[in-house]
C-alpha cells in the first residue's frame, strides 16, 4: 500500500491538484458514496446561498463568531474575486470524506458554507454563525480518508425517492430488511437480472445476500452516506462454510469467502453496463484480481475495473475502495 503524506502542505498540494470533488464523474463507475457509512453530506439547496453576517467581502471575522465544534477539518481554500465563487476544501472527519464545498452548500446535516475566506469558512448552522478555520499544526491524511474527484456529483449526497418500488421476495436472494429495500424501478430491475445471471451459471451454493437499498420515499438513512435515491444497494459477498447463510453481513476473509462464486456475482452486476461504480476492501479486490488473472481475464479488462493494484486512494477502475465493505460490496447504478 501506498503510504499517506502527512504535512499539511502535501496534503493540500494533492488535494488542489485533484480538481473539484463535486465535478460529474467521467468515469464508468456509487456517494459516496459512503458514501461510506457515515453522517450524512449533501448538496446545494436551491434555494439563496445564506448570508454571512459581519463578513466584508467575503471575509471571515476572527472574533465575533465561535469556532464550530462539528467534526470536520479545514484542508484548503481557494478565494475569487465573486465570494460566492470561492471554495473550500473540507474533510468530513467520521467517515473520512474529502470534497470541495462553496458558499450555499449543504457541508453537514442543517449546516451550510455561509462564507470562504483565506483560510476559514463560516458555517450557518441552525440560525447561528460558526466559523471553521485551518488549523496551525500539520494535518495527516488516514489510511482511511477518500477522495475521488471523479466519482461524486452533488446529488450522491442529497435526493428523495419519488416513484420507489420494494424490492420483491424472489428466487436466488434473501433480504435483510424489507422496509430497507426501496429502490427505483430500474434499480430493482437491474438487480434482479444480475442475480438470475447469476443464479443462470449453475454455481449453486447460498442465496445471494441483498442489504440496505433506500427507506420508503429515499431521503437522509443514517448511518449511510448515500442510499438517498433508490440507486445504491449492500449486497453481501458469498461466504463458504457455517457463515455462507447467515443473513447478517460477515466479515469475508480468506478462510470464508467464495472467491469464485463472488466473484461471478460481481461480473453479473457489471454485465448490466450500468454500473456507475462499486465499493470493496482494497484486500479483498487482491483477492479478486487474482481471481481474474488466473481465469484469463484480459488485462485491459482488469485495468478497467479494478483499482487495485495502483493504490486505494488511486482515482481509477470502476471499483474502489471504501473502509467498511469487507463484509459486503457497494453497487450504485446509473440513473
Amino acid at each position: 500500500m501506498t503510504p499517506r503524506p502527512a504535512p499539511l502542505l502535501v496534503c493540500l498540494a494533492l488535494l488542489i491538484g485533484c480538481g473539484d470533488a463535486t465535478a460529474e464523474p467521467e468515469a464508468a463507475l456509487e456517494a459516496a458514496p459512503s458514501a461510506v457509512e457515515a453522517p450524512a453530506l449533501a448538496a446545494a439547496p436551491a434555494e439563496a446561498p445564506p448570508s454571512c453576517e459581519g463578513c466584508s467581502n467575503g471575509q471571515v471575522p476572527e472574533d465575533s463568531i465561535e469556532d464550530t465544534e462539528l467534526p470536520l477539518t479545514l484542508l484548503a481554500t481557494t478565494t475569487a474575486a465573486d465570494p460566492a465563487s470561492s471554495q473550500a476544501t473540507i474533510r468530513d472527519d467520521p467517515s473520512g470524506v474529502i470534497r470541495v464545498f462553496r458558499v450555499g452548500d449543504l457541508v453537514w446535516e442543517g449546516t451550510t458554507i455561509a462564507a470562504v475566506d483565506r483560510g476559514a469558512v463560516v458555517l450557518a448552522r441552525a440560525g447561528q454563525q460558526e466559523r471553521l478555520a485551518i488549523g496551525t499544526g500539520t494535518v495527516e491524511l488516514r489510511a482511511t480518508d477518500v477522495y475521488y474527484p471523479d466519482l461524486f456529483a452533488d446529488e450522491d449526497f442529497a435526493g428523495v425517492l419519488t416513484q420507489g418500488v420494494k424490492l420483491p421476495p424472489g428466487p436466488g436472494y434473501v433480504v435483510k430488511n424489507e422496509e430497507h429495500a426501496w429502490g427505483t424501478p430500474r434499480t430493482i430491475r437491474l438487480l434482479q437480472e444480475s442475480i438470475r445471471a447469476y443464479t443462470r451459471g449453475g454455481r449453486g451454493g447460498p442465496k445471494v445476500h441483498v442489504g440496505d437499498i433506500s427507506l420508503h420515499g429515499g431521503g437522509v438513512f443514517p448511518p449511510h452516506l448515500s442510499h438517498r435515491h433508490g440507486r445504491d444497494i449492500d449486497i453481501g459477498y458469498v461466504l463458504r462454510g457455517t457463515d455462507a447463510d447467515v443473513t447478517r453481513f460477515i466479515v469475508a476473509e480468506r478462510d470464508n469467502l467464495d472467491v469464485a462464486r463472488s466473484w461471478a456475482l460481481i461480473e453479473a452486476v457489471l454485465a448490466t453496463g450500468q454500473v456507475h461504480y462499486v465499493f470493496m476492501d482494497y484486500g479483498l479486490q487482491k483477492l479478486f484480481y487474482e481471481h481474474a488473472i488466473a481465469a484469463g481475464t484480459a488485462p485491459q479488462r482488469l485495468n478497467d475495473v479494478f483499482q487495485y493494484p495502483r493504490g486505494e486512494g488511486a482515482s481509477a477502475g470502476v471499483i474502489r475502495h471504501w473502509r467498511g465493505h469487507r463484509n459486503h460490496f457497494h453497487v450504485r447504478f446509473r440513473e
